[in-house]
């Protein structure tokens, strides 16, 4: 059985995608990784972030299945050559999905079918799809796929704002904060109590350090930033031994 693992945002930009294809990228230094972009915007880009010829595949063909397969899924998946253990699933280019909740569903059900140690979901910013039914509704269908969820925020006092307001409304259960630092860790302490008062129910799990120019030369050269600290702070790759 595989670990799932979803990675997200409240608005899109705060570093979602880098996070989930850093952290598939370490993990795949150890076991089997499928990353899938389920960004339903139509501005998934983890493909664009390796530098991938898609040849056709992606998770857009997978739209109008019935019943979703193993199989099915794997057919959609490009290997990475010079990370072999990881596998991607590309995103949609300049067209709009569903809606998380309405997909999720049958995918979690293909996912039972595979046979990867660990499959990373980027969702982008869900709860923000204006297709959705509500921000509890999907939260919920997350929860039911993912046995992780993280969010990904930056430090900015507005993102930081939005993104609370947001949580507040979904109600993620066993949602999990990870900010992304701007500002040298300026902010750590404001943002640690203030998501402690408003929204007690999400556990901030993580601080990593965001250094725009860094991620800007990992996208052109088109190799990943390295996730390896992040992993261990998660205790992630633990919980896909106790799985696998």
């Amino acid at each position: 059985m595989s670990t799932v693992v979803a990675v997200l945002t409240t608005k899109d930009g705060q570093g979602s995608s880098t996070l989930a294809l850093s952290l598939a990228w370490s993990a795949a230094h150890d076991c089997n990784v499928l990353l899938i972009d389920a960004d339903m915007s139509g501005t998934g880009n983890l493909a664009d972030l390796l530098a991938l010829d898609i040849q056709g595949q992606g998770i857009g063909n997978l739209f109008g299945t019935h019943a979703l397969t193993g199989p099915m899924l794997e057919q959609q998946a490009i290997r990475i050559r010079h990370r072999p253990r990881l596998r991607v699933v590309p995103g949609l280019h300049g067209f709009c999905g569903p809606g998380v909740a309405e997909i999720l569903p049958g995918l979690g059900g293909a996912i039972s079918g595979i046979g990867d140690d660990l499959v990373i979901l980027d969702l982008g910013s869900p709860l923000a799809h204006p297709g959705q039914e509500s921000p509890r509704r999907t939260g919920e269908v997350i929860c039911s796929v993912a046995q992780r969820v993280l969010v990904v925020a930056q430090d900015s006092p507005a993102k930081l704002t939005k993104t609370i307001q947001v949580l507040m409304l979904a109600q993620l259960p066993r949602a999990e904060l990870i900010i992304c630092e701007t500002r040298n860790g300026q902010m750590r302490d404001q943002i640690t109590n203030t998501v402690s008062q408003h929204v007690p129910g999400v556990r901030l799990s993580g601080f990593i350090p965001w250094d725009e120019r860094r991620a800007i030369r990992a996208e052109d050269q088109a190799v990943p930033m390295p996730g390896d600290e992040v992993l261990r702070n998660l205790r992630l790759m633990q919980m896909v031994k106790r799985t696998s």
